[in-house]
């Protein structure tokens, strides 16, 4: 285990290369200017592009409770969507997005710990296969009509790294290749809870519907989360790009994002906005208004998990 001054300094260190990346984006772009663009949004955009990240929760709430429904949990929907809210809450204020991932574990383990954790780890791996899934397709794209080959190498390395942590998670033969290793680690019996986990986990090797079921959802996901700056943009007075660079861009974008070396994505994910669309003439000042704005509407989400977390969290 990490020590607790270690994660704690390198926590501020996220933080600090976070802010560090937003204060050069101020420092090299107009700041005038990116208030204004941000000033002079249109409401109604906004409104439209809360629809899609909308939908963004309610996919990733159904996505993990098709995971929930086949462990049979017998937990309806209303309150699988509702404790999805409050992760989303401690997503965006705790240090890590791991900290909503055991708020989902703590408010549906009761006796079983390991199957609830089995469901949010798949959730997860599932959620960044579909990810890199959408990202390549966009790449592809890029190939074909640009011949473009910049991101592809990146791509098809990162979607080969999920496939294989997937498999070594769902298989029996390729785990008990590791397990002999992993039955070592006798440190506050962390092998012995790994292969429980495992155990968990591998339920759903042979649940190729299920597994199918979710990568689908995830790539829905990254359709909403493609769309939802689109309309951002068109807000800010902005008709001249189509909605095609959103579906290429954000999803490599989201890949980029989860390098951690900032706070959440702080700062990576603005710098990208502002080097990606910049590909198709967007000024930085509008790229960086766009993808502030957009957090701002799932940091708006995560507050309504907030204030479900205060009346829902003694239960």
């Amino acid at each position: 285990m990490k020590n607790p001054k270690f994660k704690t300094v390198l926590t501020i260190a996220r933080v600090v290369v976070g802010l560090g990346l937003i204060l050069f984006l101020f420092w090299a772009l107009d700041i005038s200017e990116i208030l204004t663009n941000i000033r002079g949004v249109n409401g109604t955009y906004l409104v439209y592009a809360s629809i899609p990240y909308f939908l963004f929760i309610i996919v990733s709430a159904w996505r993990w409770q098709v995971l929930l429904d086949f462990k049979k949990f017998n937990i309806p929907f209303g309150r699988t969507l509702m404790i999805y809210f409050i992760s989303l809450f401690f997503n965006n204020f705790l240090p890590t997005t791991v900290g909503g991932d055991m708020m989902r574990v703590v408010y549906t383990m009761k006796d079983r710990r390991a199957d609830s954790l089995a469901t949010v780890i798949v959730d997860r791996i599932l959620g960044f296969v579909g990810l890199f899934v959408f990202a390549l397709m966009a790449v592809f794209y890029l190939l074909i009509v640009k011949n473009d080959t910049e991101f592809l190498p990146f791509m098809v390395i990162g979607l080969i790294a999920v496939l294989l942590v997937t498999y070594v998670f769902f298989s029996e033969r390729a785990y008990n290749f590791f397990s002999p290793l992993i039955g070592k680690l006798r440190f506050f019996r962390l092998g012995e809870r790994v292969n429980r986990l495992h155990e968990a986990g591998t339920e759903y090797g042979g649940a190729w519907g299920t597994i199918t079921l979710c990568i689908m959802q995830s790539v829905i996901i990254q359709a909403t989360l493609a769309i939802a700056p689109f309309f951002v943009l068109l807000g800010m007075g902005h008709t001249e790009i189509g909605v095609i660079p959103f579906f290429i861009y954000v999803p490599i974008i989201n890949v980029i994002s989860m390098i951690p070396v900032s706070l959440n994505g702080l700062g990576i994910r603005e710098n990208s906005y502002v080097l990606l669309f910049s590909r198709v003439g967007l000024d930085g000042e509008v790229s960086l208004a766009m993808s502030l704005l957009s957090f701002f509407i799932i940091f708006v989400y995560s507050l309504i998990g907030g204030v479900m977390f205060l009346f829902y969290r003694r239960r």
